[in-house]
């Protein structure tokens, strides 16, 4: 927790500070993801505020409140990362997907879930996905993921946005391998260490990602397809064998 709020501190300081950094190669991956996300979510905000009366404003704010808040502790990573990134590893930009790749979104568009909304237990994953990175067991962290993804692939209308922070627990773990590989290739520090913090900085959002998903299920119920649209699928470039009974077609 120390290292968190001092990570916190010291991203709100620099996230001032390097306002207007201009890049000459890939750099700030987690930082965009995030801006992207807010730009996002307060357009289609306007939208589904339109949508359901207002309702789905505390939503919204909530989780735009939330992005805000993770910019800083972003910005501390996106530095962590630029030595990577000048010695020509694109560290965190594969591993944060961009949210150009969201559900196309039609506000017309009703989705009326077929499945009936079930309780999802966040903390029985979240405390064996925590047990697993403070080993740095990656295989237990992929599999942990993998069998929350599994349980949540039963309601595909619901808790996106748990789902959304699972993914890229996955998509990160998938990608500690090849980043230690060419780190040693490259001669550079071991980046592992720093892909965890990461990790553990997402399983830290899921109580409030839970939350927000809960909040959303009566609008998403009665087919607007709230948060559901505004989230990509973090893990259809991953072609592993784990993921193939996630990734199969439901009949």
């Amino acid at each position: 927790m120390k290292i968190l709020s001092g990570t916190l501190i010291t991203g709100i300081i620099m996230t001032t500070a390097l306002t207007g950094y201009t890049k000459s190669y890939d750099s700030f991956c987690f930082q965009e993801h995030i801006r992207e996300s807010i730009a996002i979510n307060k357009e289609r905000k306007q939208v589904y505020a339109e949508l359901t009366g207002g309702r789905s404003n505390k939503i919204f704010n909530l989780l735009i409140s939330y992005e805000y808040l993770s910019l800083a502790p972003a910005t501390y990573f996106d530095l962590q990362a630029l030595s990577y990134q000048k010695n020509g590893m694109d560290l965190f930009c594969h591993e944060f997907m961009s949210m150009v790749r969201a559900p196309e979104f039609n506000p017309e568009d009703e989705v009326i879930p077929r499945e009936k909304f079930k309780p999802f237990d966040w903390q029985f994953y979240k405390n064996r996905i925590n047990e697993a990175l403070k080993h740095q067991n990656l295989s237990e962290v992929k599999k942990t993921s993998v069998e929350a993804l599994l349980e949540l692939k039963s309601q595909p209308n619901y808790y996106c946005f748990s789902r959304h922070l699972i993914e890229s627990i996955y998509r990160f773990a998938h990608f500690v391998p090849l980043r230690a590989n060419q780190a040693q290739e490259m001669e550079l520090k071991d980046p592992t260490d720093l892909m965890f913090k990461v990790m553990k900085l997402h399983l830290l959002g899921l109580k409030d990602s839970y939350r927000i998903d809960h909040w959303a299920q009566p609008i998403q119920m009665n087919g607007t397809p709230i948060l559901c649209s505004e989230i990509p699928d973090l893990l259809f470039d991953l072609d592993v064998p784990e993921l193939k009974e996630l990734k199969k077609k439901e009949d």
